[in-house]
């Protein structure tokens, strides 16, 4: 669920999320995710948060089986990065160990809500935190925002341009980078997935790329 409003002269984009809990599925929730705030939100001013089923490293997880990386949790870290989010929960307490879902039977607590923001939100958040609530199994996520300028906008959100096609220049940096992410996700198996995640990773470098040559 998504909402865009005006508040104090800045547009600010709020979305609600549920992830399923398979892990298949979450994958391609991610997928359907990634297009939709692409088409409906204010990228710049992001915040995205909810139950995501998903930690995101070994720290938000204590119990039960050991923590291992999933290819959710890989493809969440790439959505963050290509939108330019934060956890902002991790980032203003980095060694806390505080978790949003307990398991008494399973003996498991993790934190799988939290709230993903835009980078450039993250002067204006007053207060960010886990509190008990009257849900028997997850607690509240609480972020509290001050903006009382209207908040610069980023660089935005690059789209691949067809002309990159016929650049040499691209195609070599293309060919150069492919060996090396191949090698970095060399653990997923899913051909889909890995398809996936390496548009997305070799749209990242050449917006990056494109984004420094503009500014030398």
């Amino acid at each position: 669920m998504l909402i865009t409003i005006q508040f104090n002269n800045t547009k600010l984009s709020l979305c609600n999320i549920y992830a399923p809990n398979n892990l298949a599925e979450q994958v391609q929730f991610i997928q359907d995710l990634n297009c939709f705030l692409l088409d409906k939100s204010e990228l710049s001013t992001l915040i995205l948060g909810g139950d995501w089923n998903c930690t995101l490293s070994k720290i938000d997880k204590s119990g039960g089986a050991k923590w291992k990386p999933t290819n959710s949790r890989n493809m969440l870290l790439i959505m963050m990065e290509m939108f330019d989010l934060i956890d902002i929960q991790r980032k203003r307490h980095p060694n806390l160990k505080k978790f949003s879902y307990c398991s008494k039977s399973l003996g498991v607590k993790s934190r799988i809500d939290y709230f993903l923001i835009a980078s450039g939100l993250k002067a204006h958040v007053k207060k960010s935190d886990i509190l008990p609530s009257i849900a028997p199994d997850h607690s509240t996520i609480l972020l509290v925002l001050s903006c009382p300028e209207p908040t610069p906008r980023g660089p935005g959100f690059w789209k691949f341009n067809n002309a990159l096609l016929q650049n040499t220049e691209y195609k070599e940096m293309v060919r150069e980078r492919y060996p090396l992410l191949r090698e970095k996700h060399n653990n997923i198996s899913d051909k889909q997935l890995f398809w996936e995640v390496m548009k997305m990773e070799i749209e990242n470098e050449i917006s990056h790329h494109i984004f420094f040559k503009r500014k030398i």
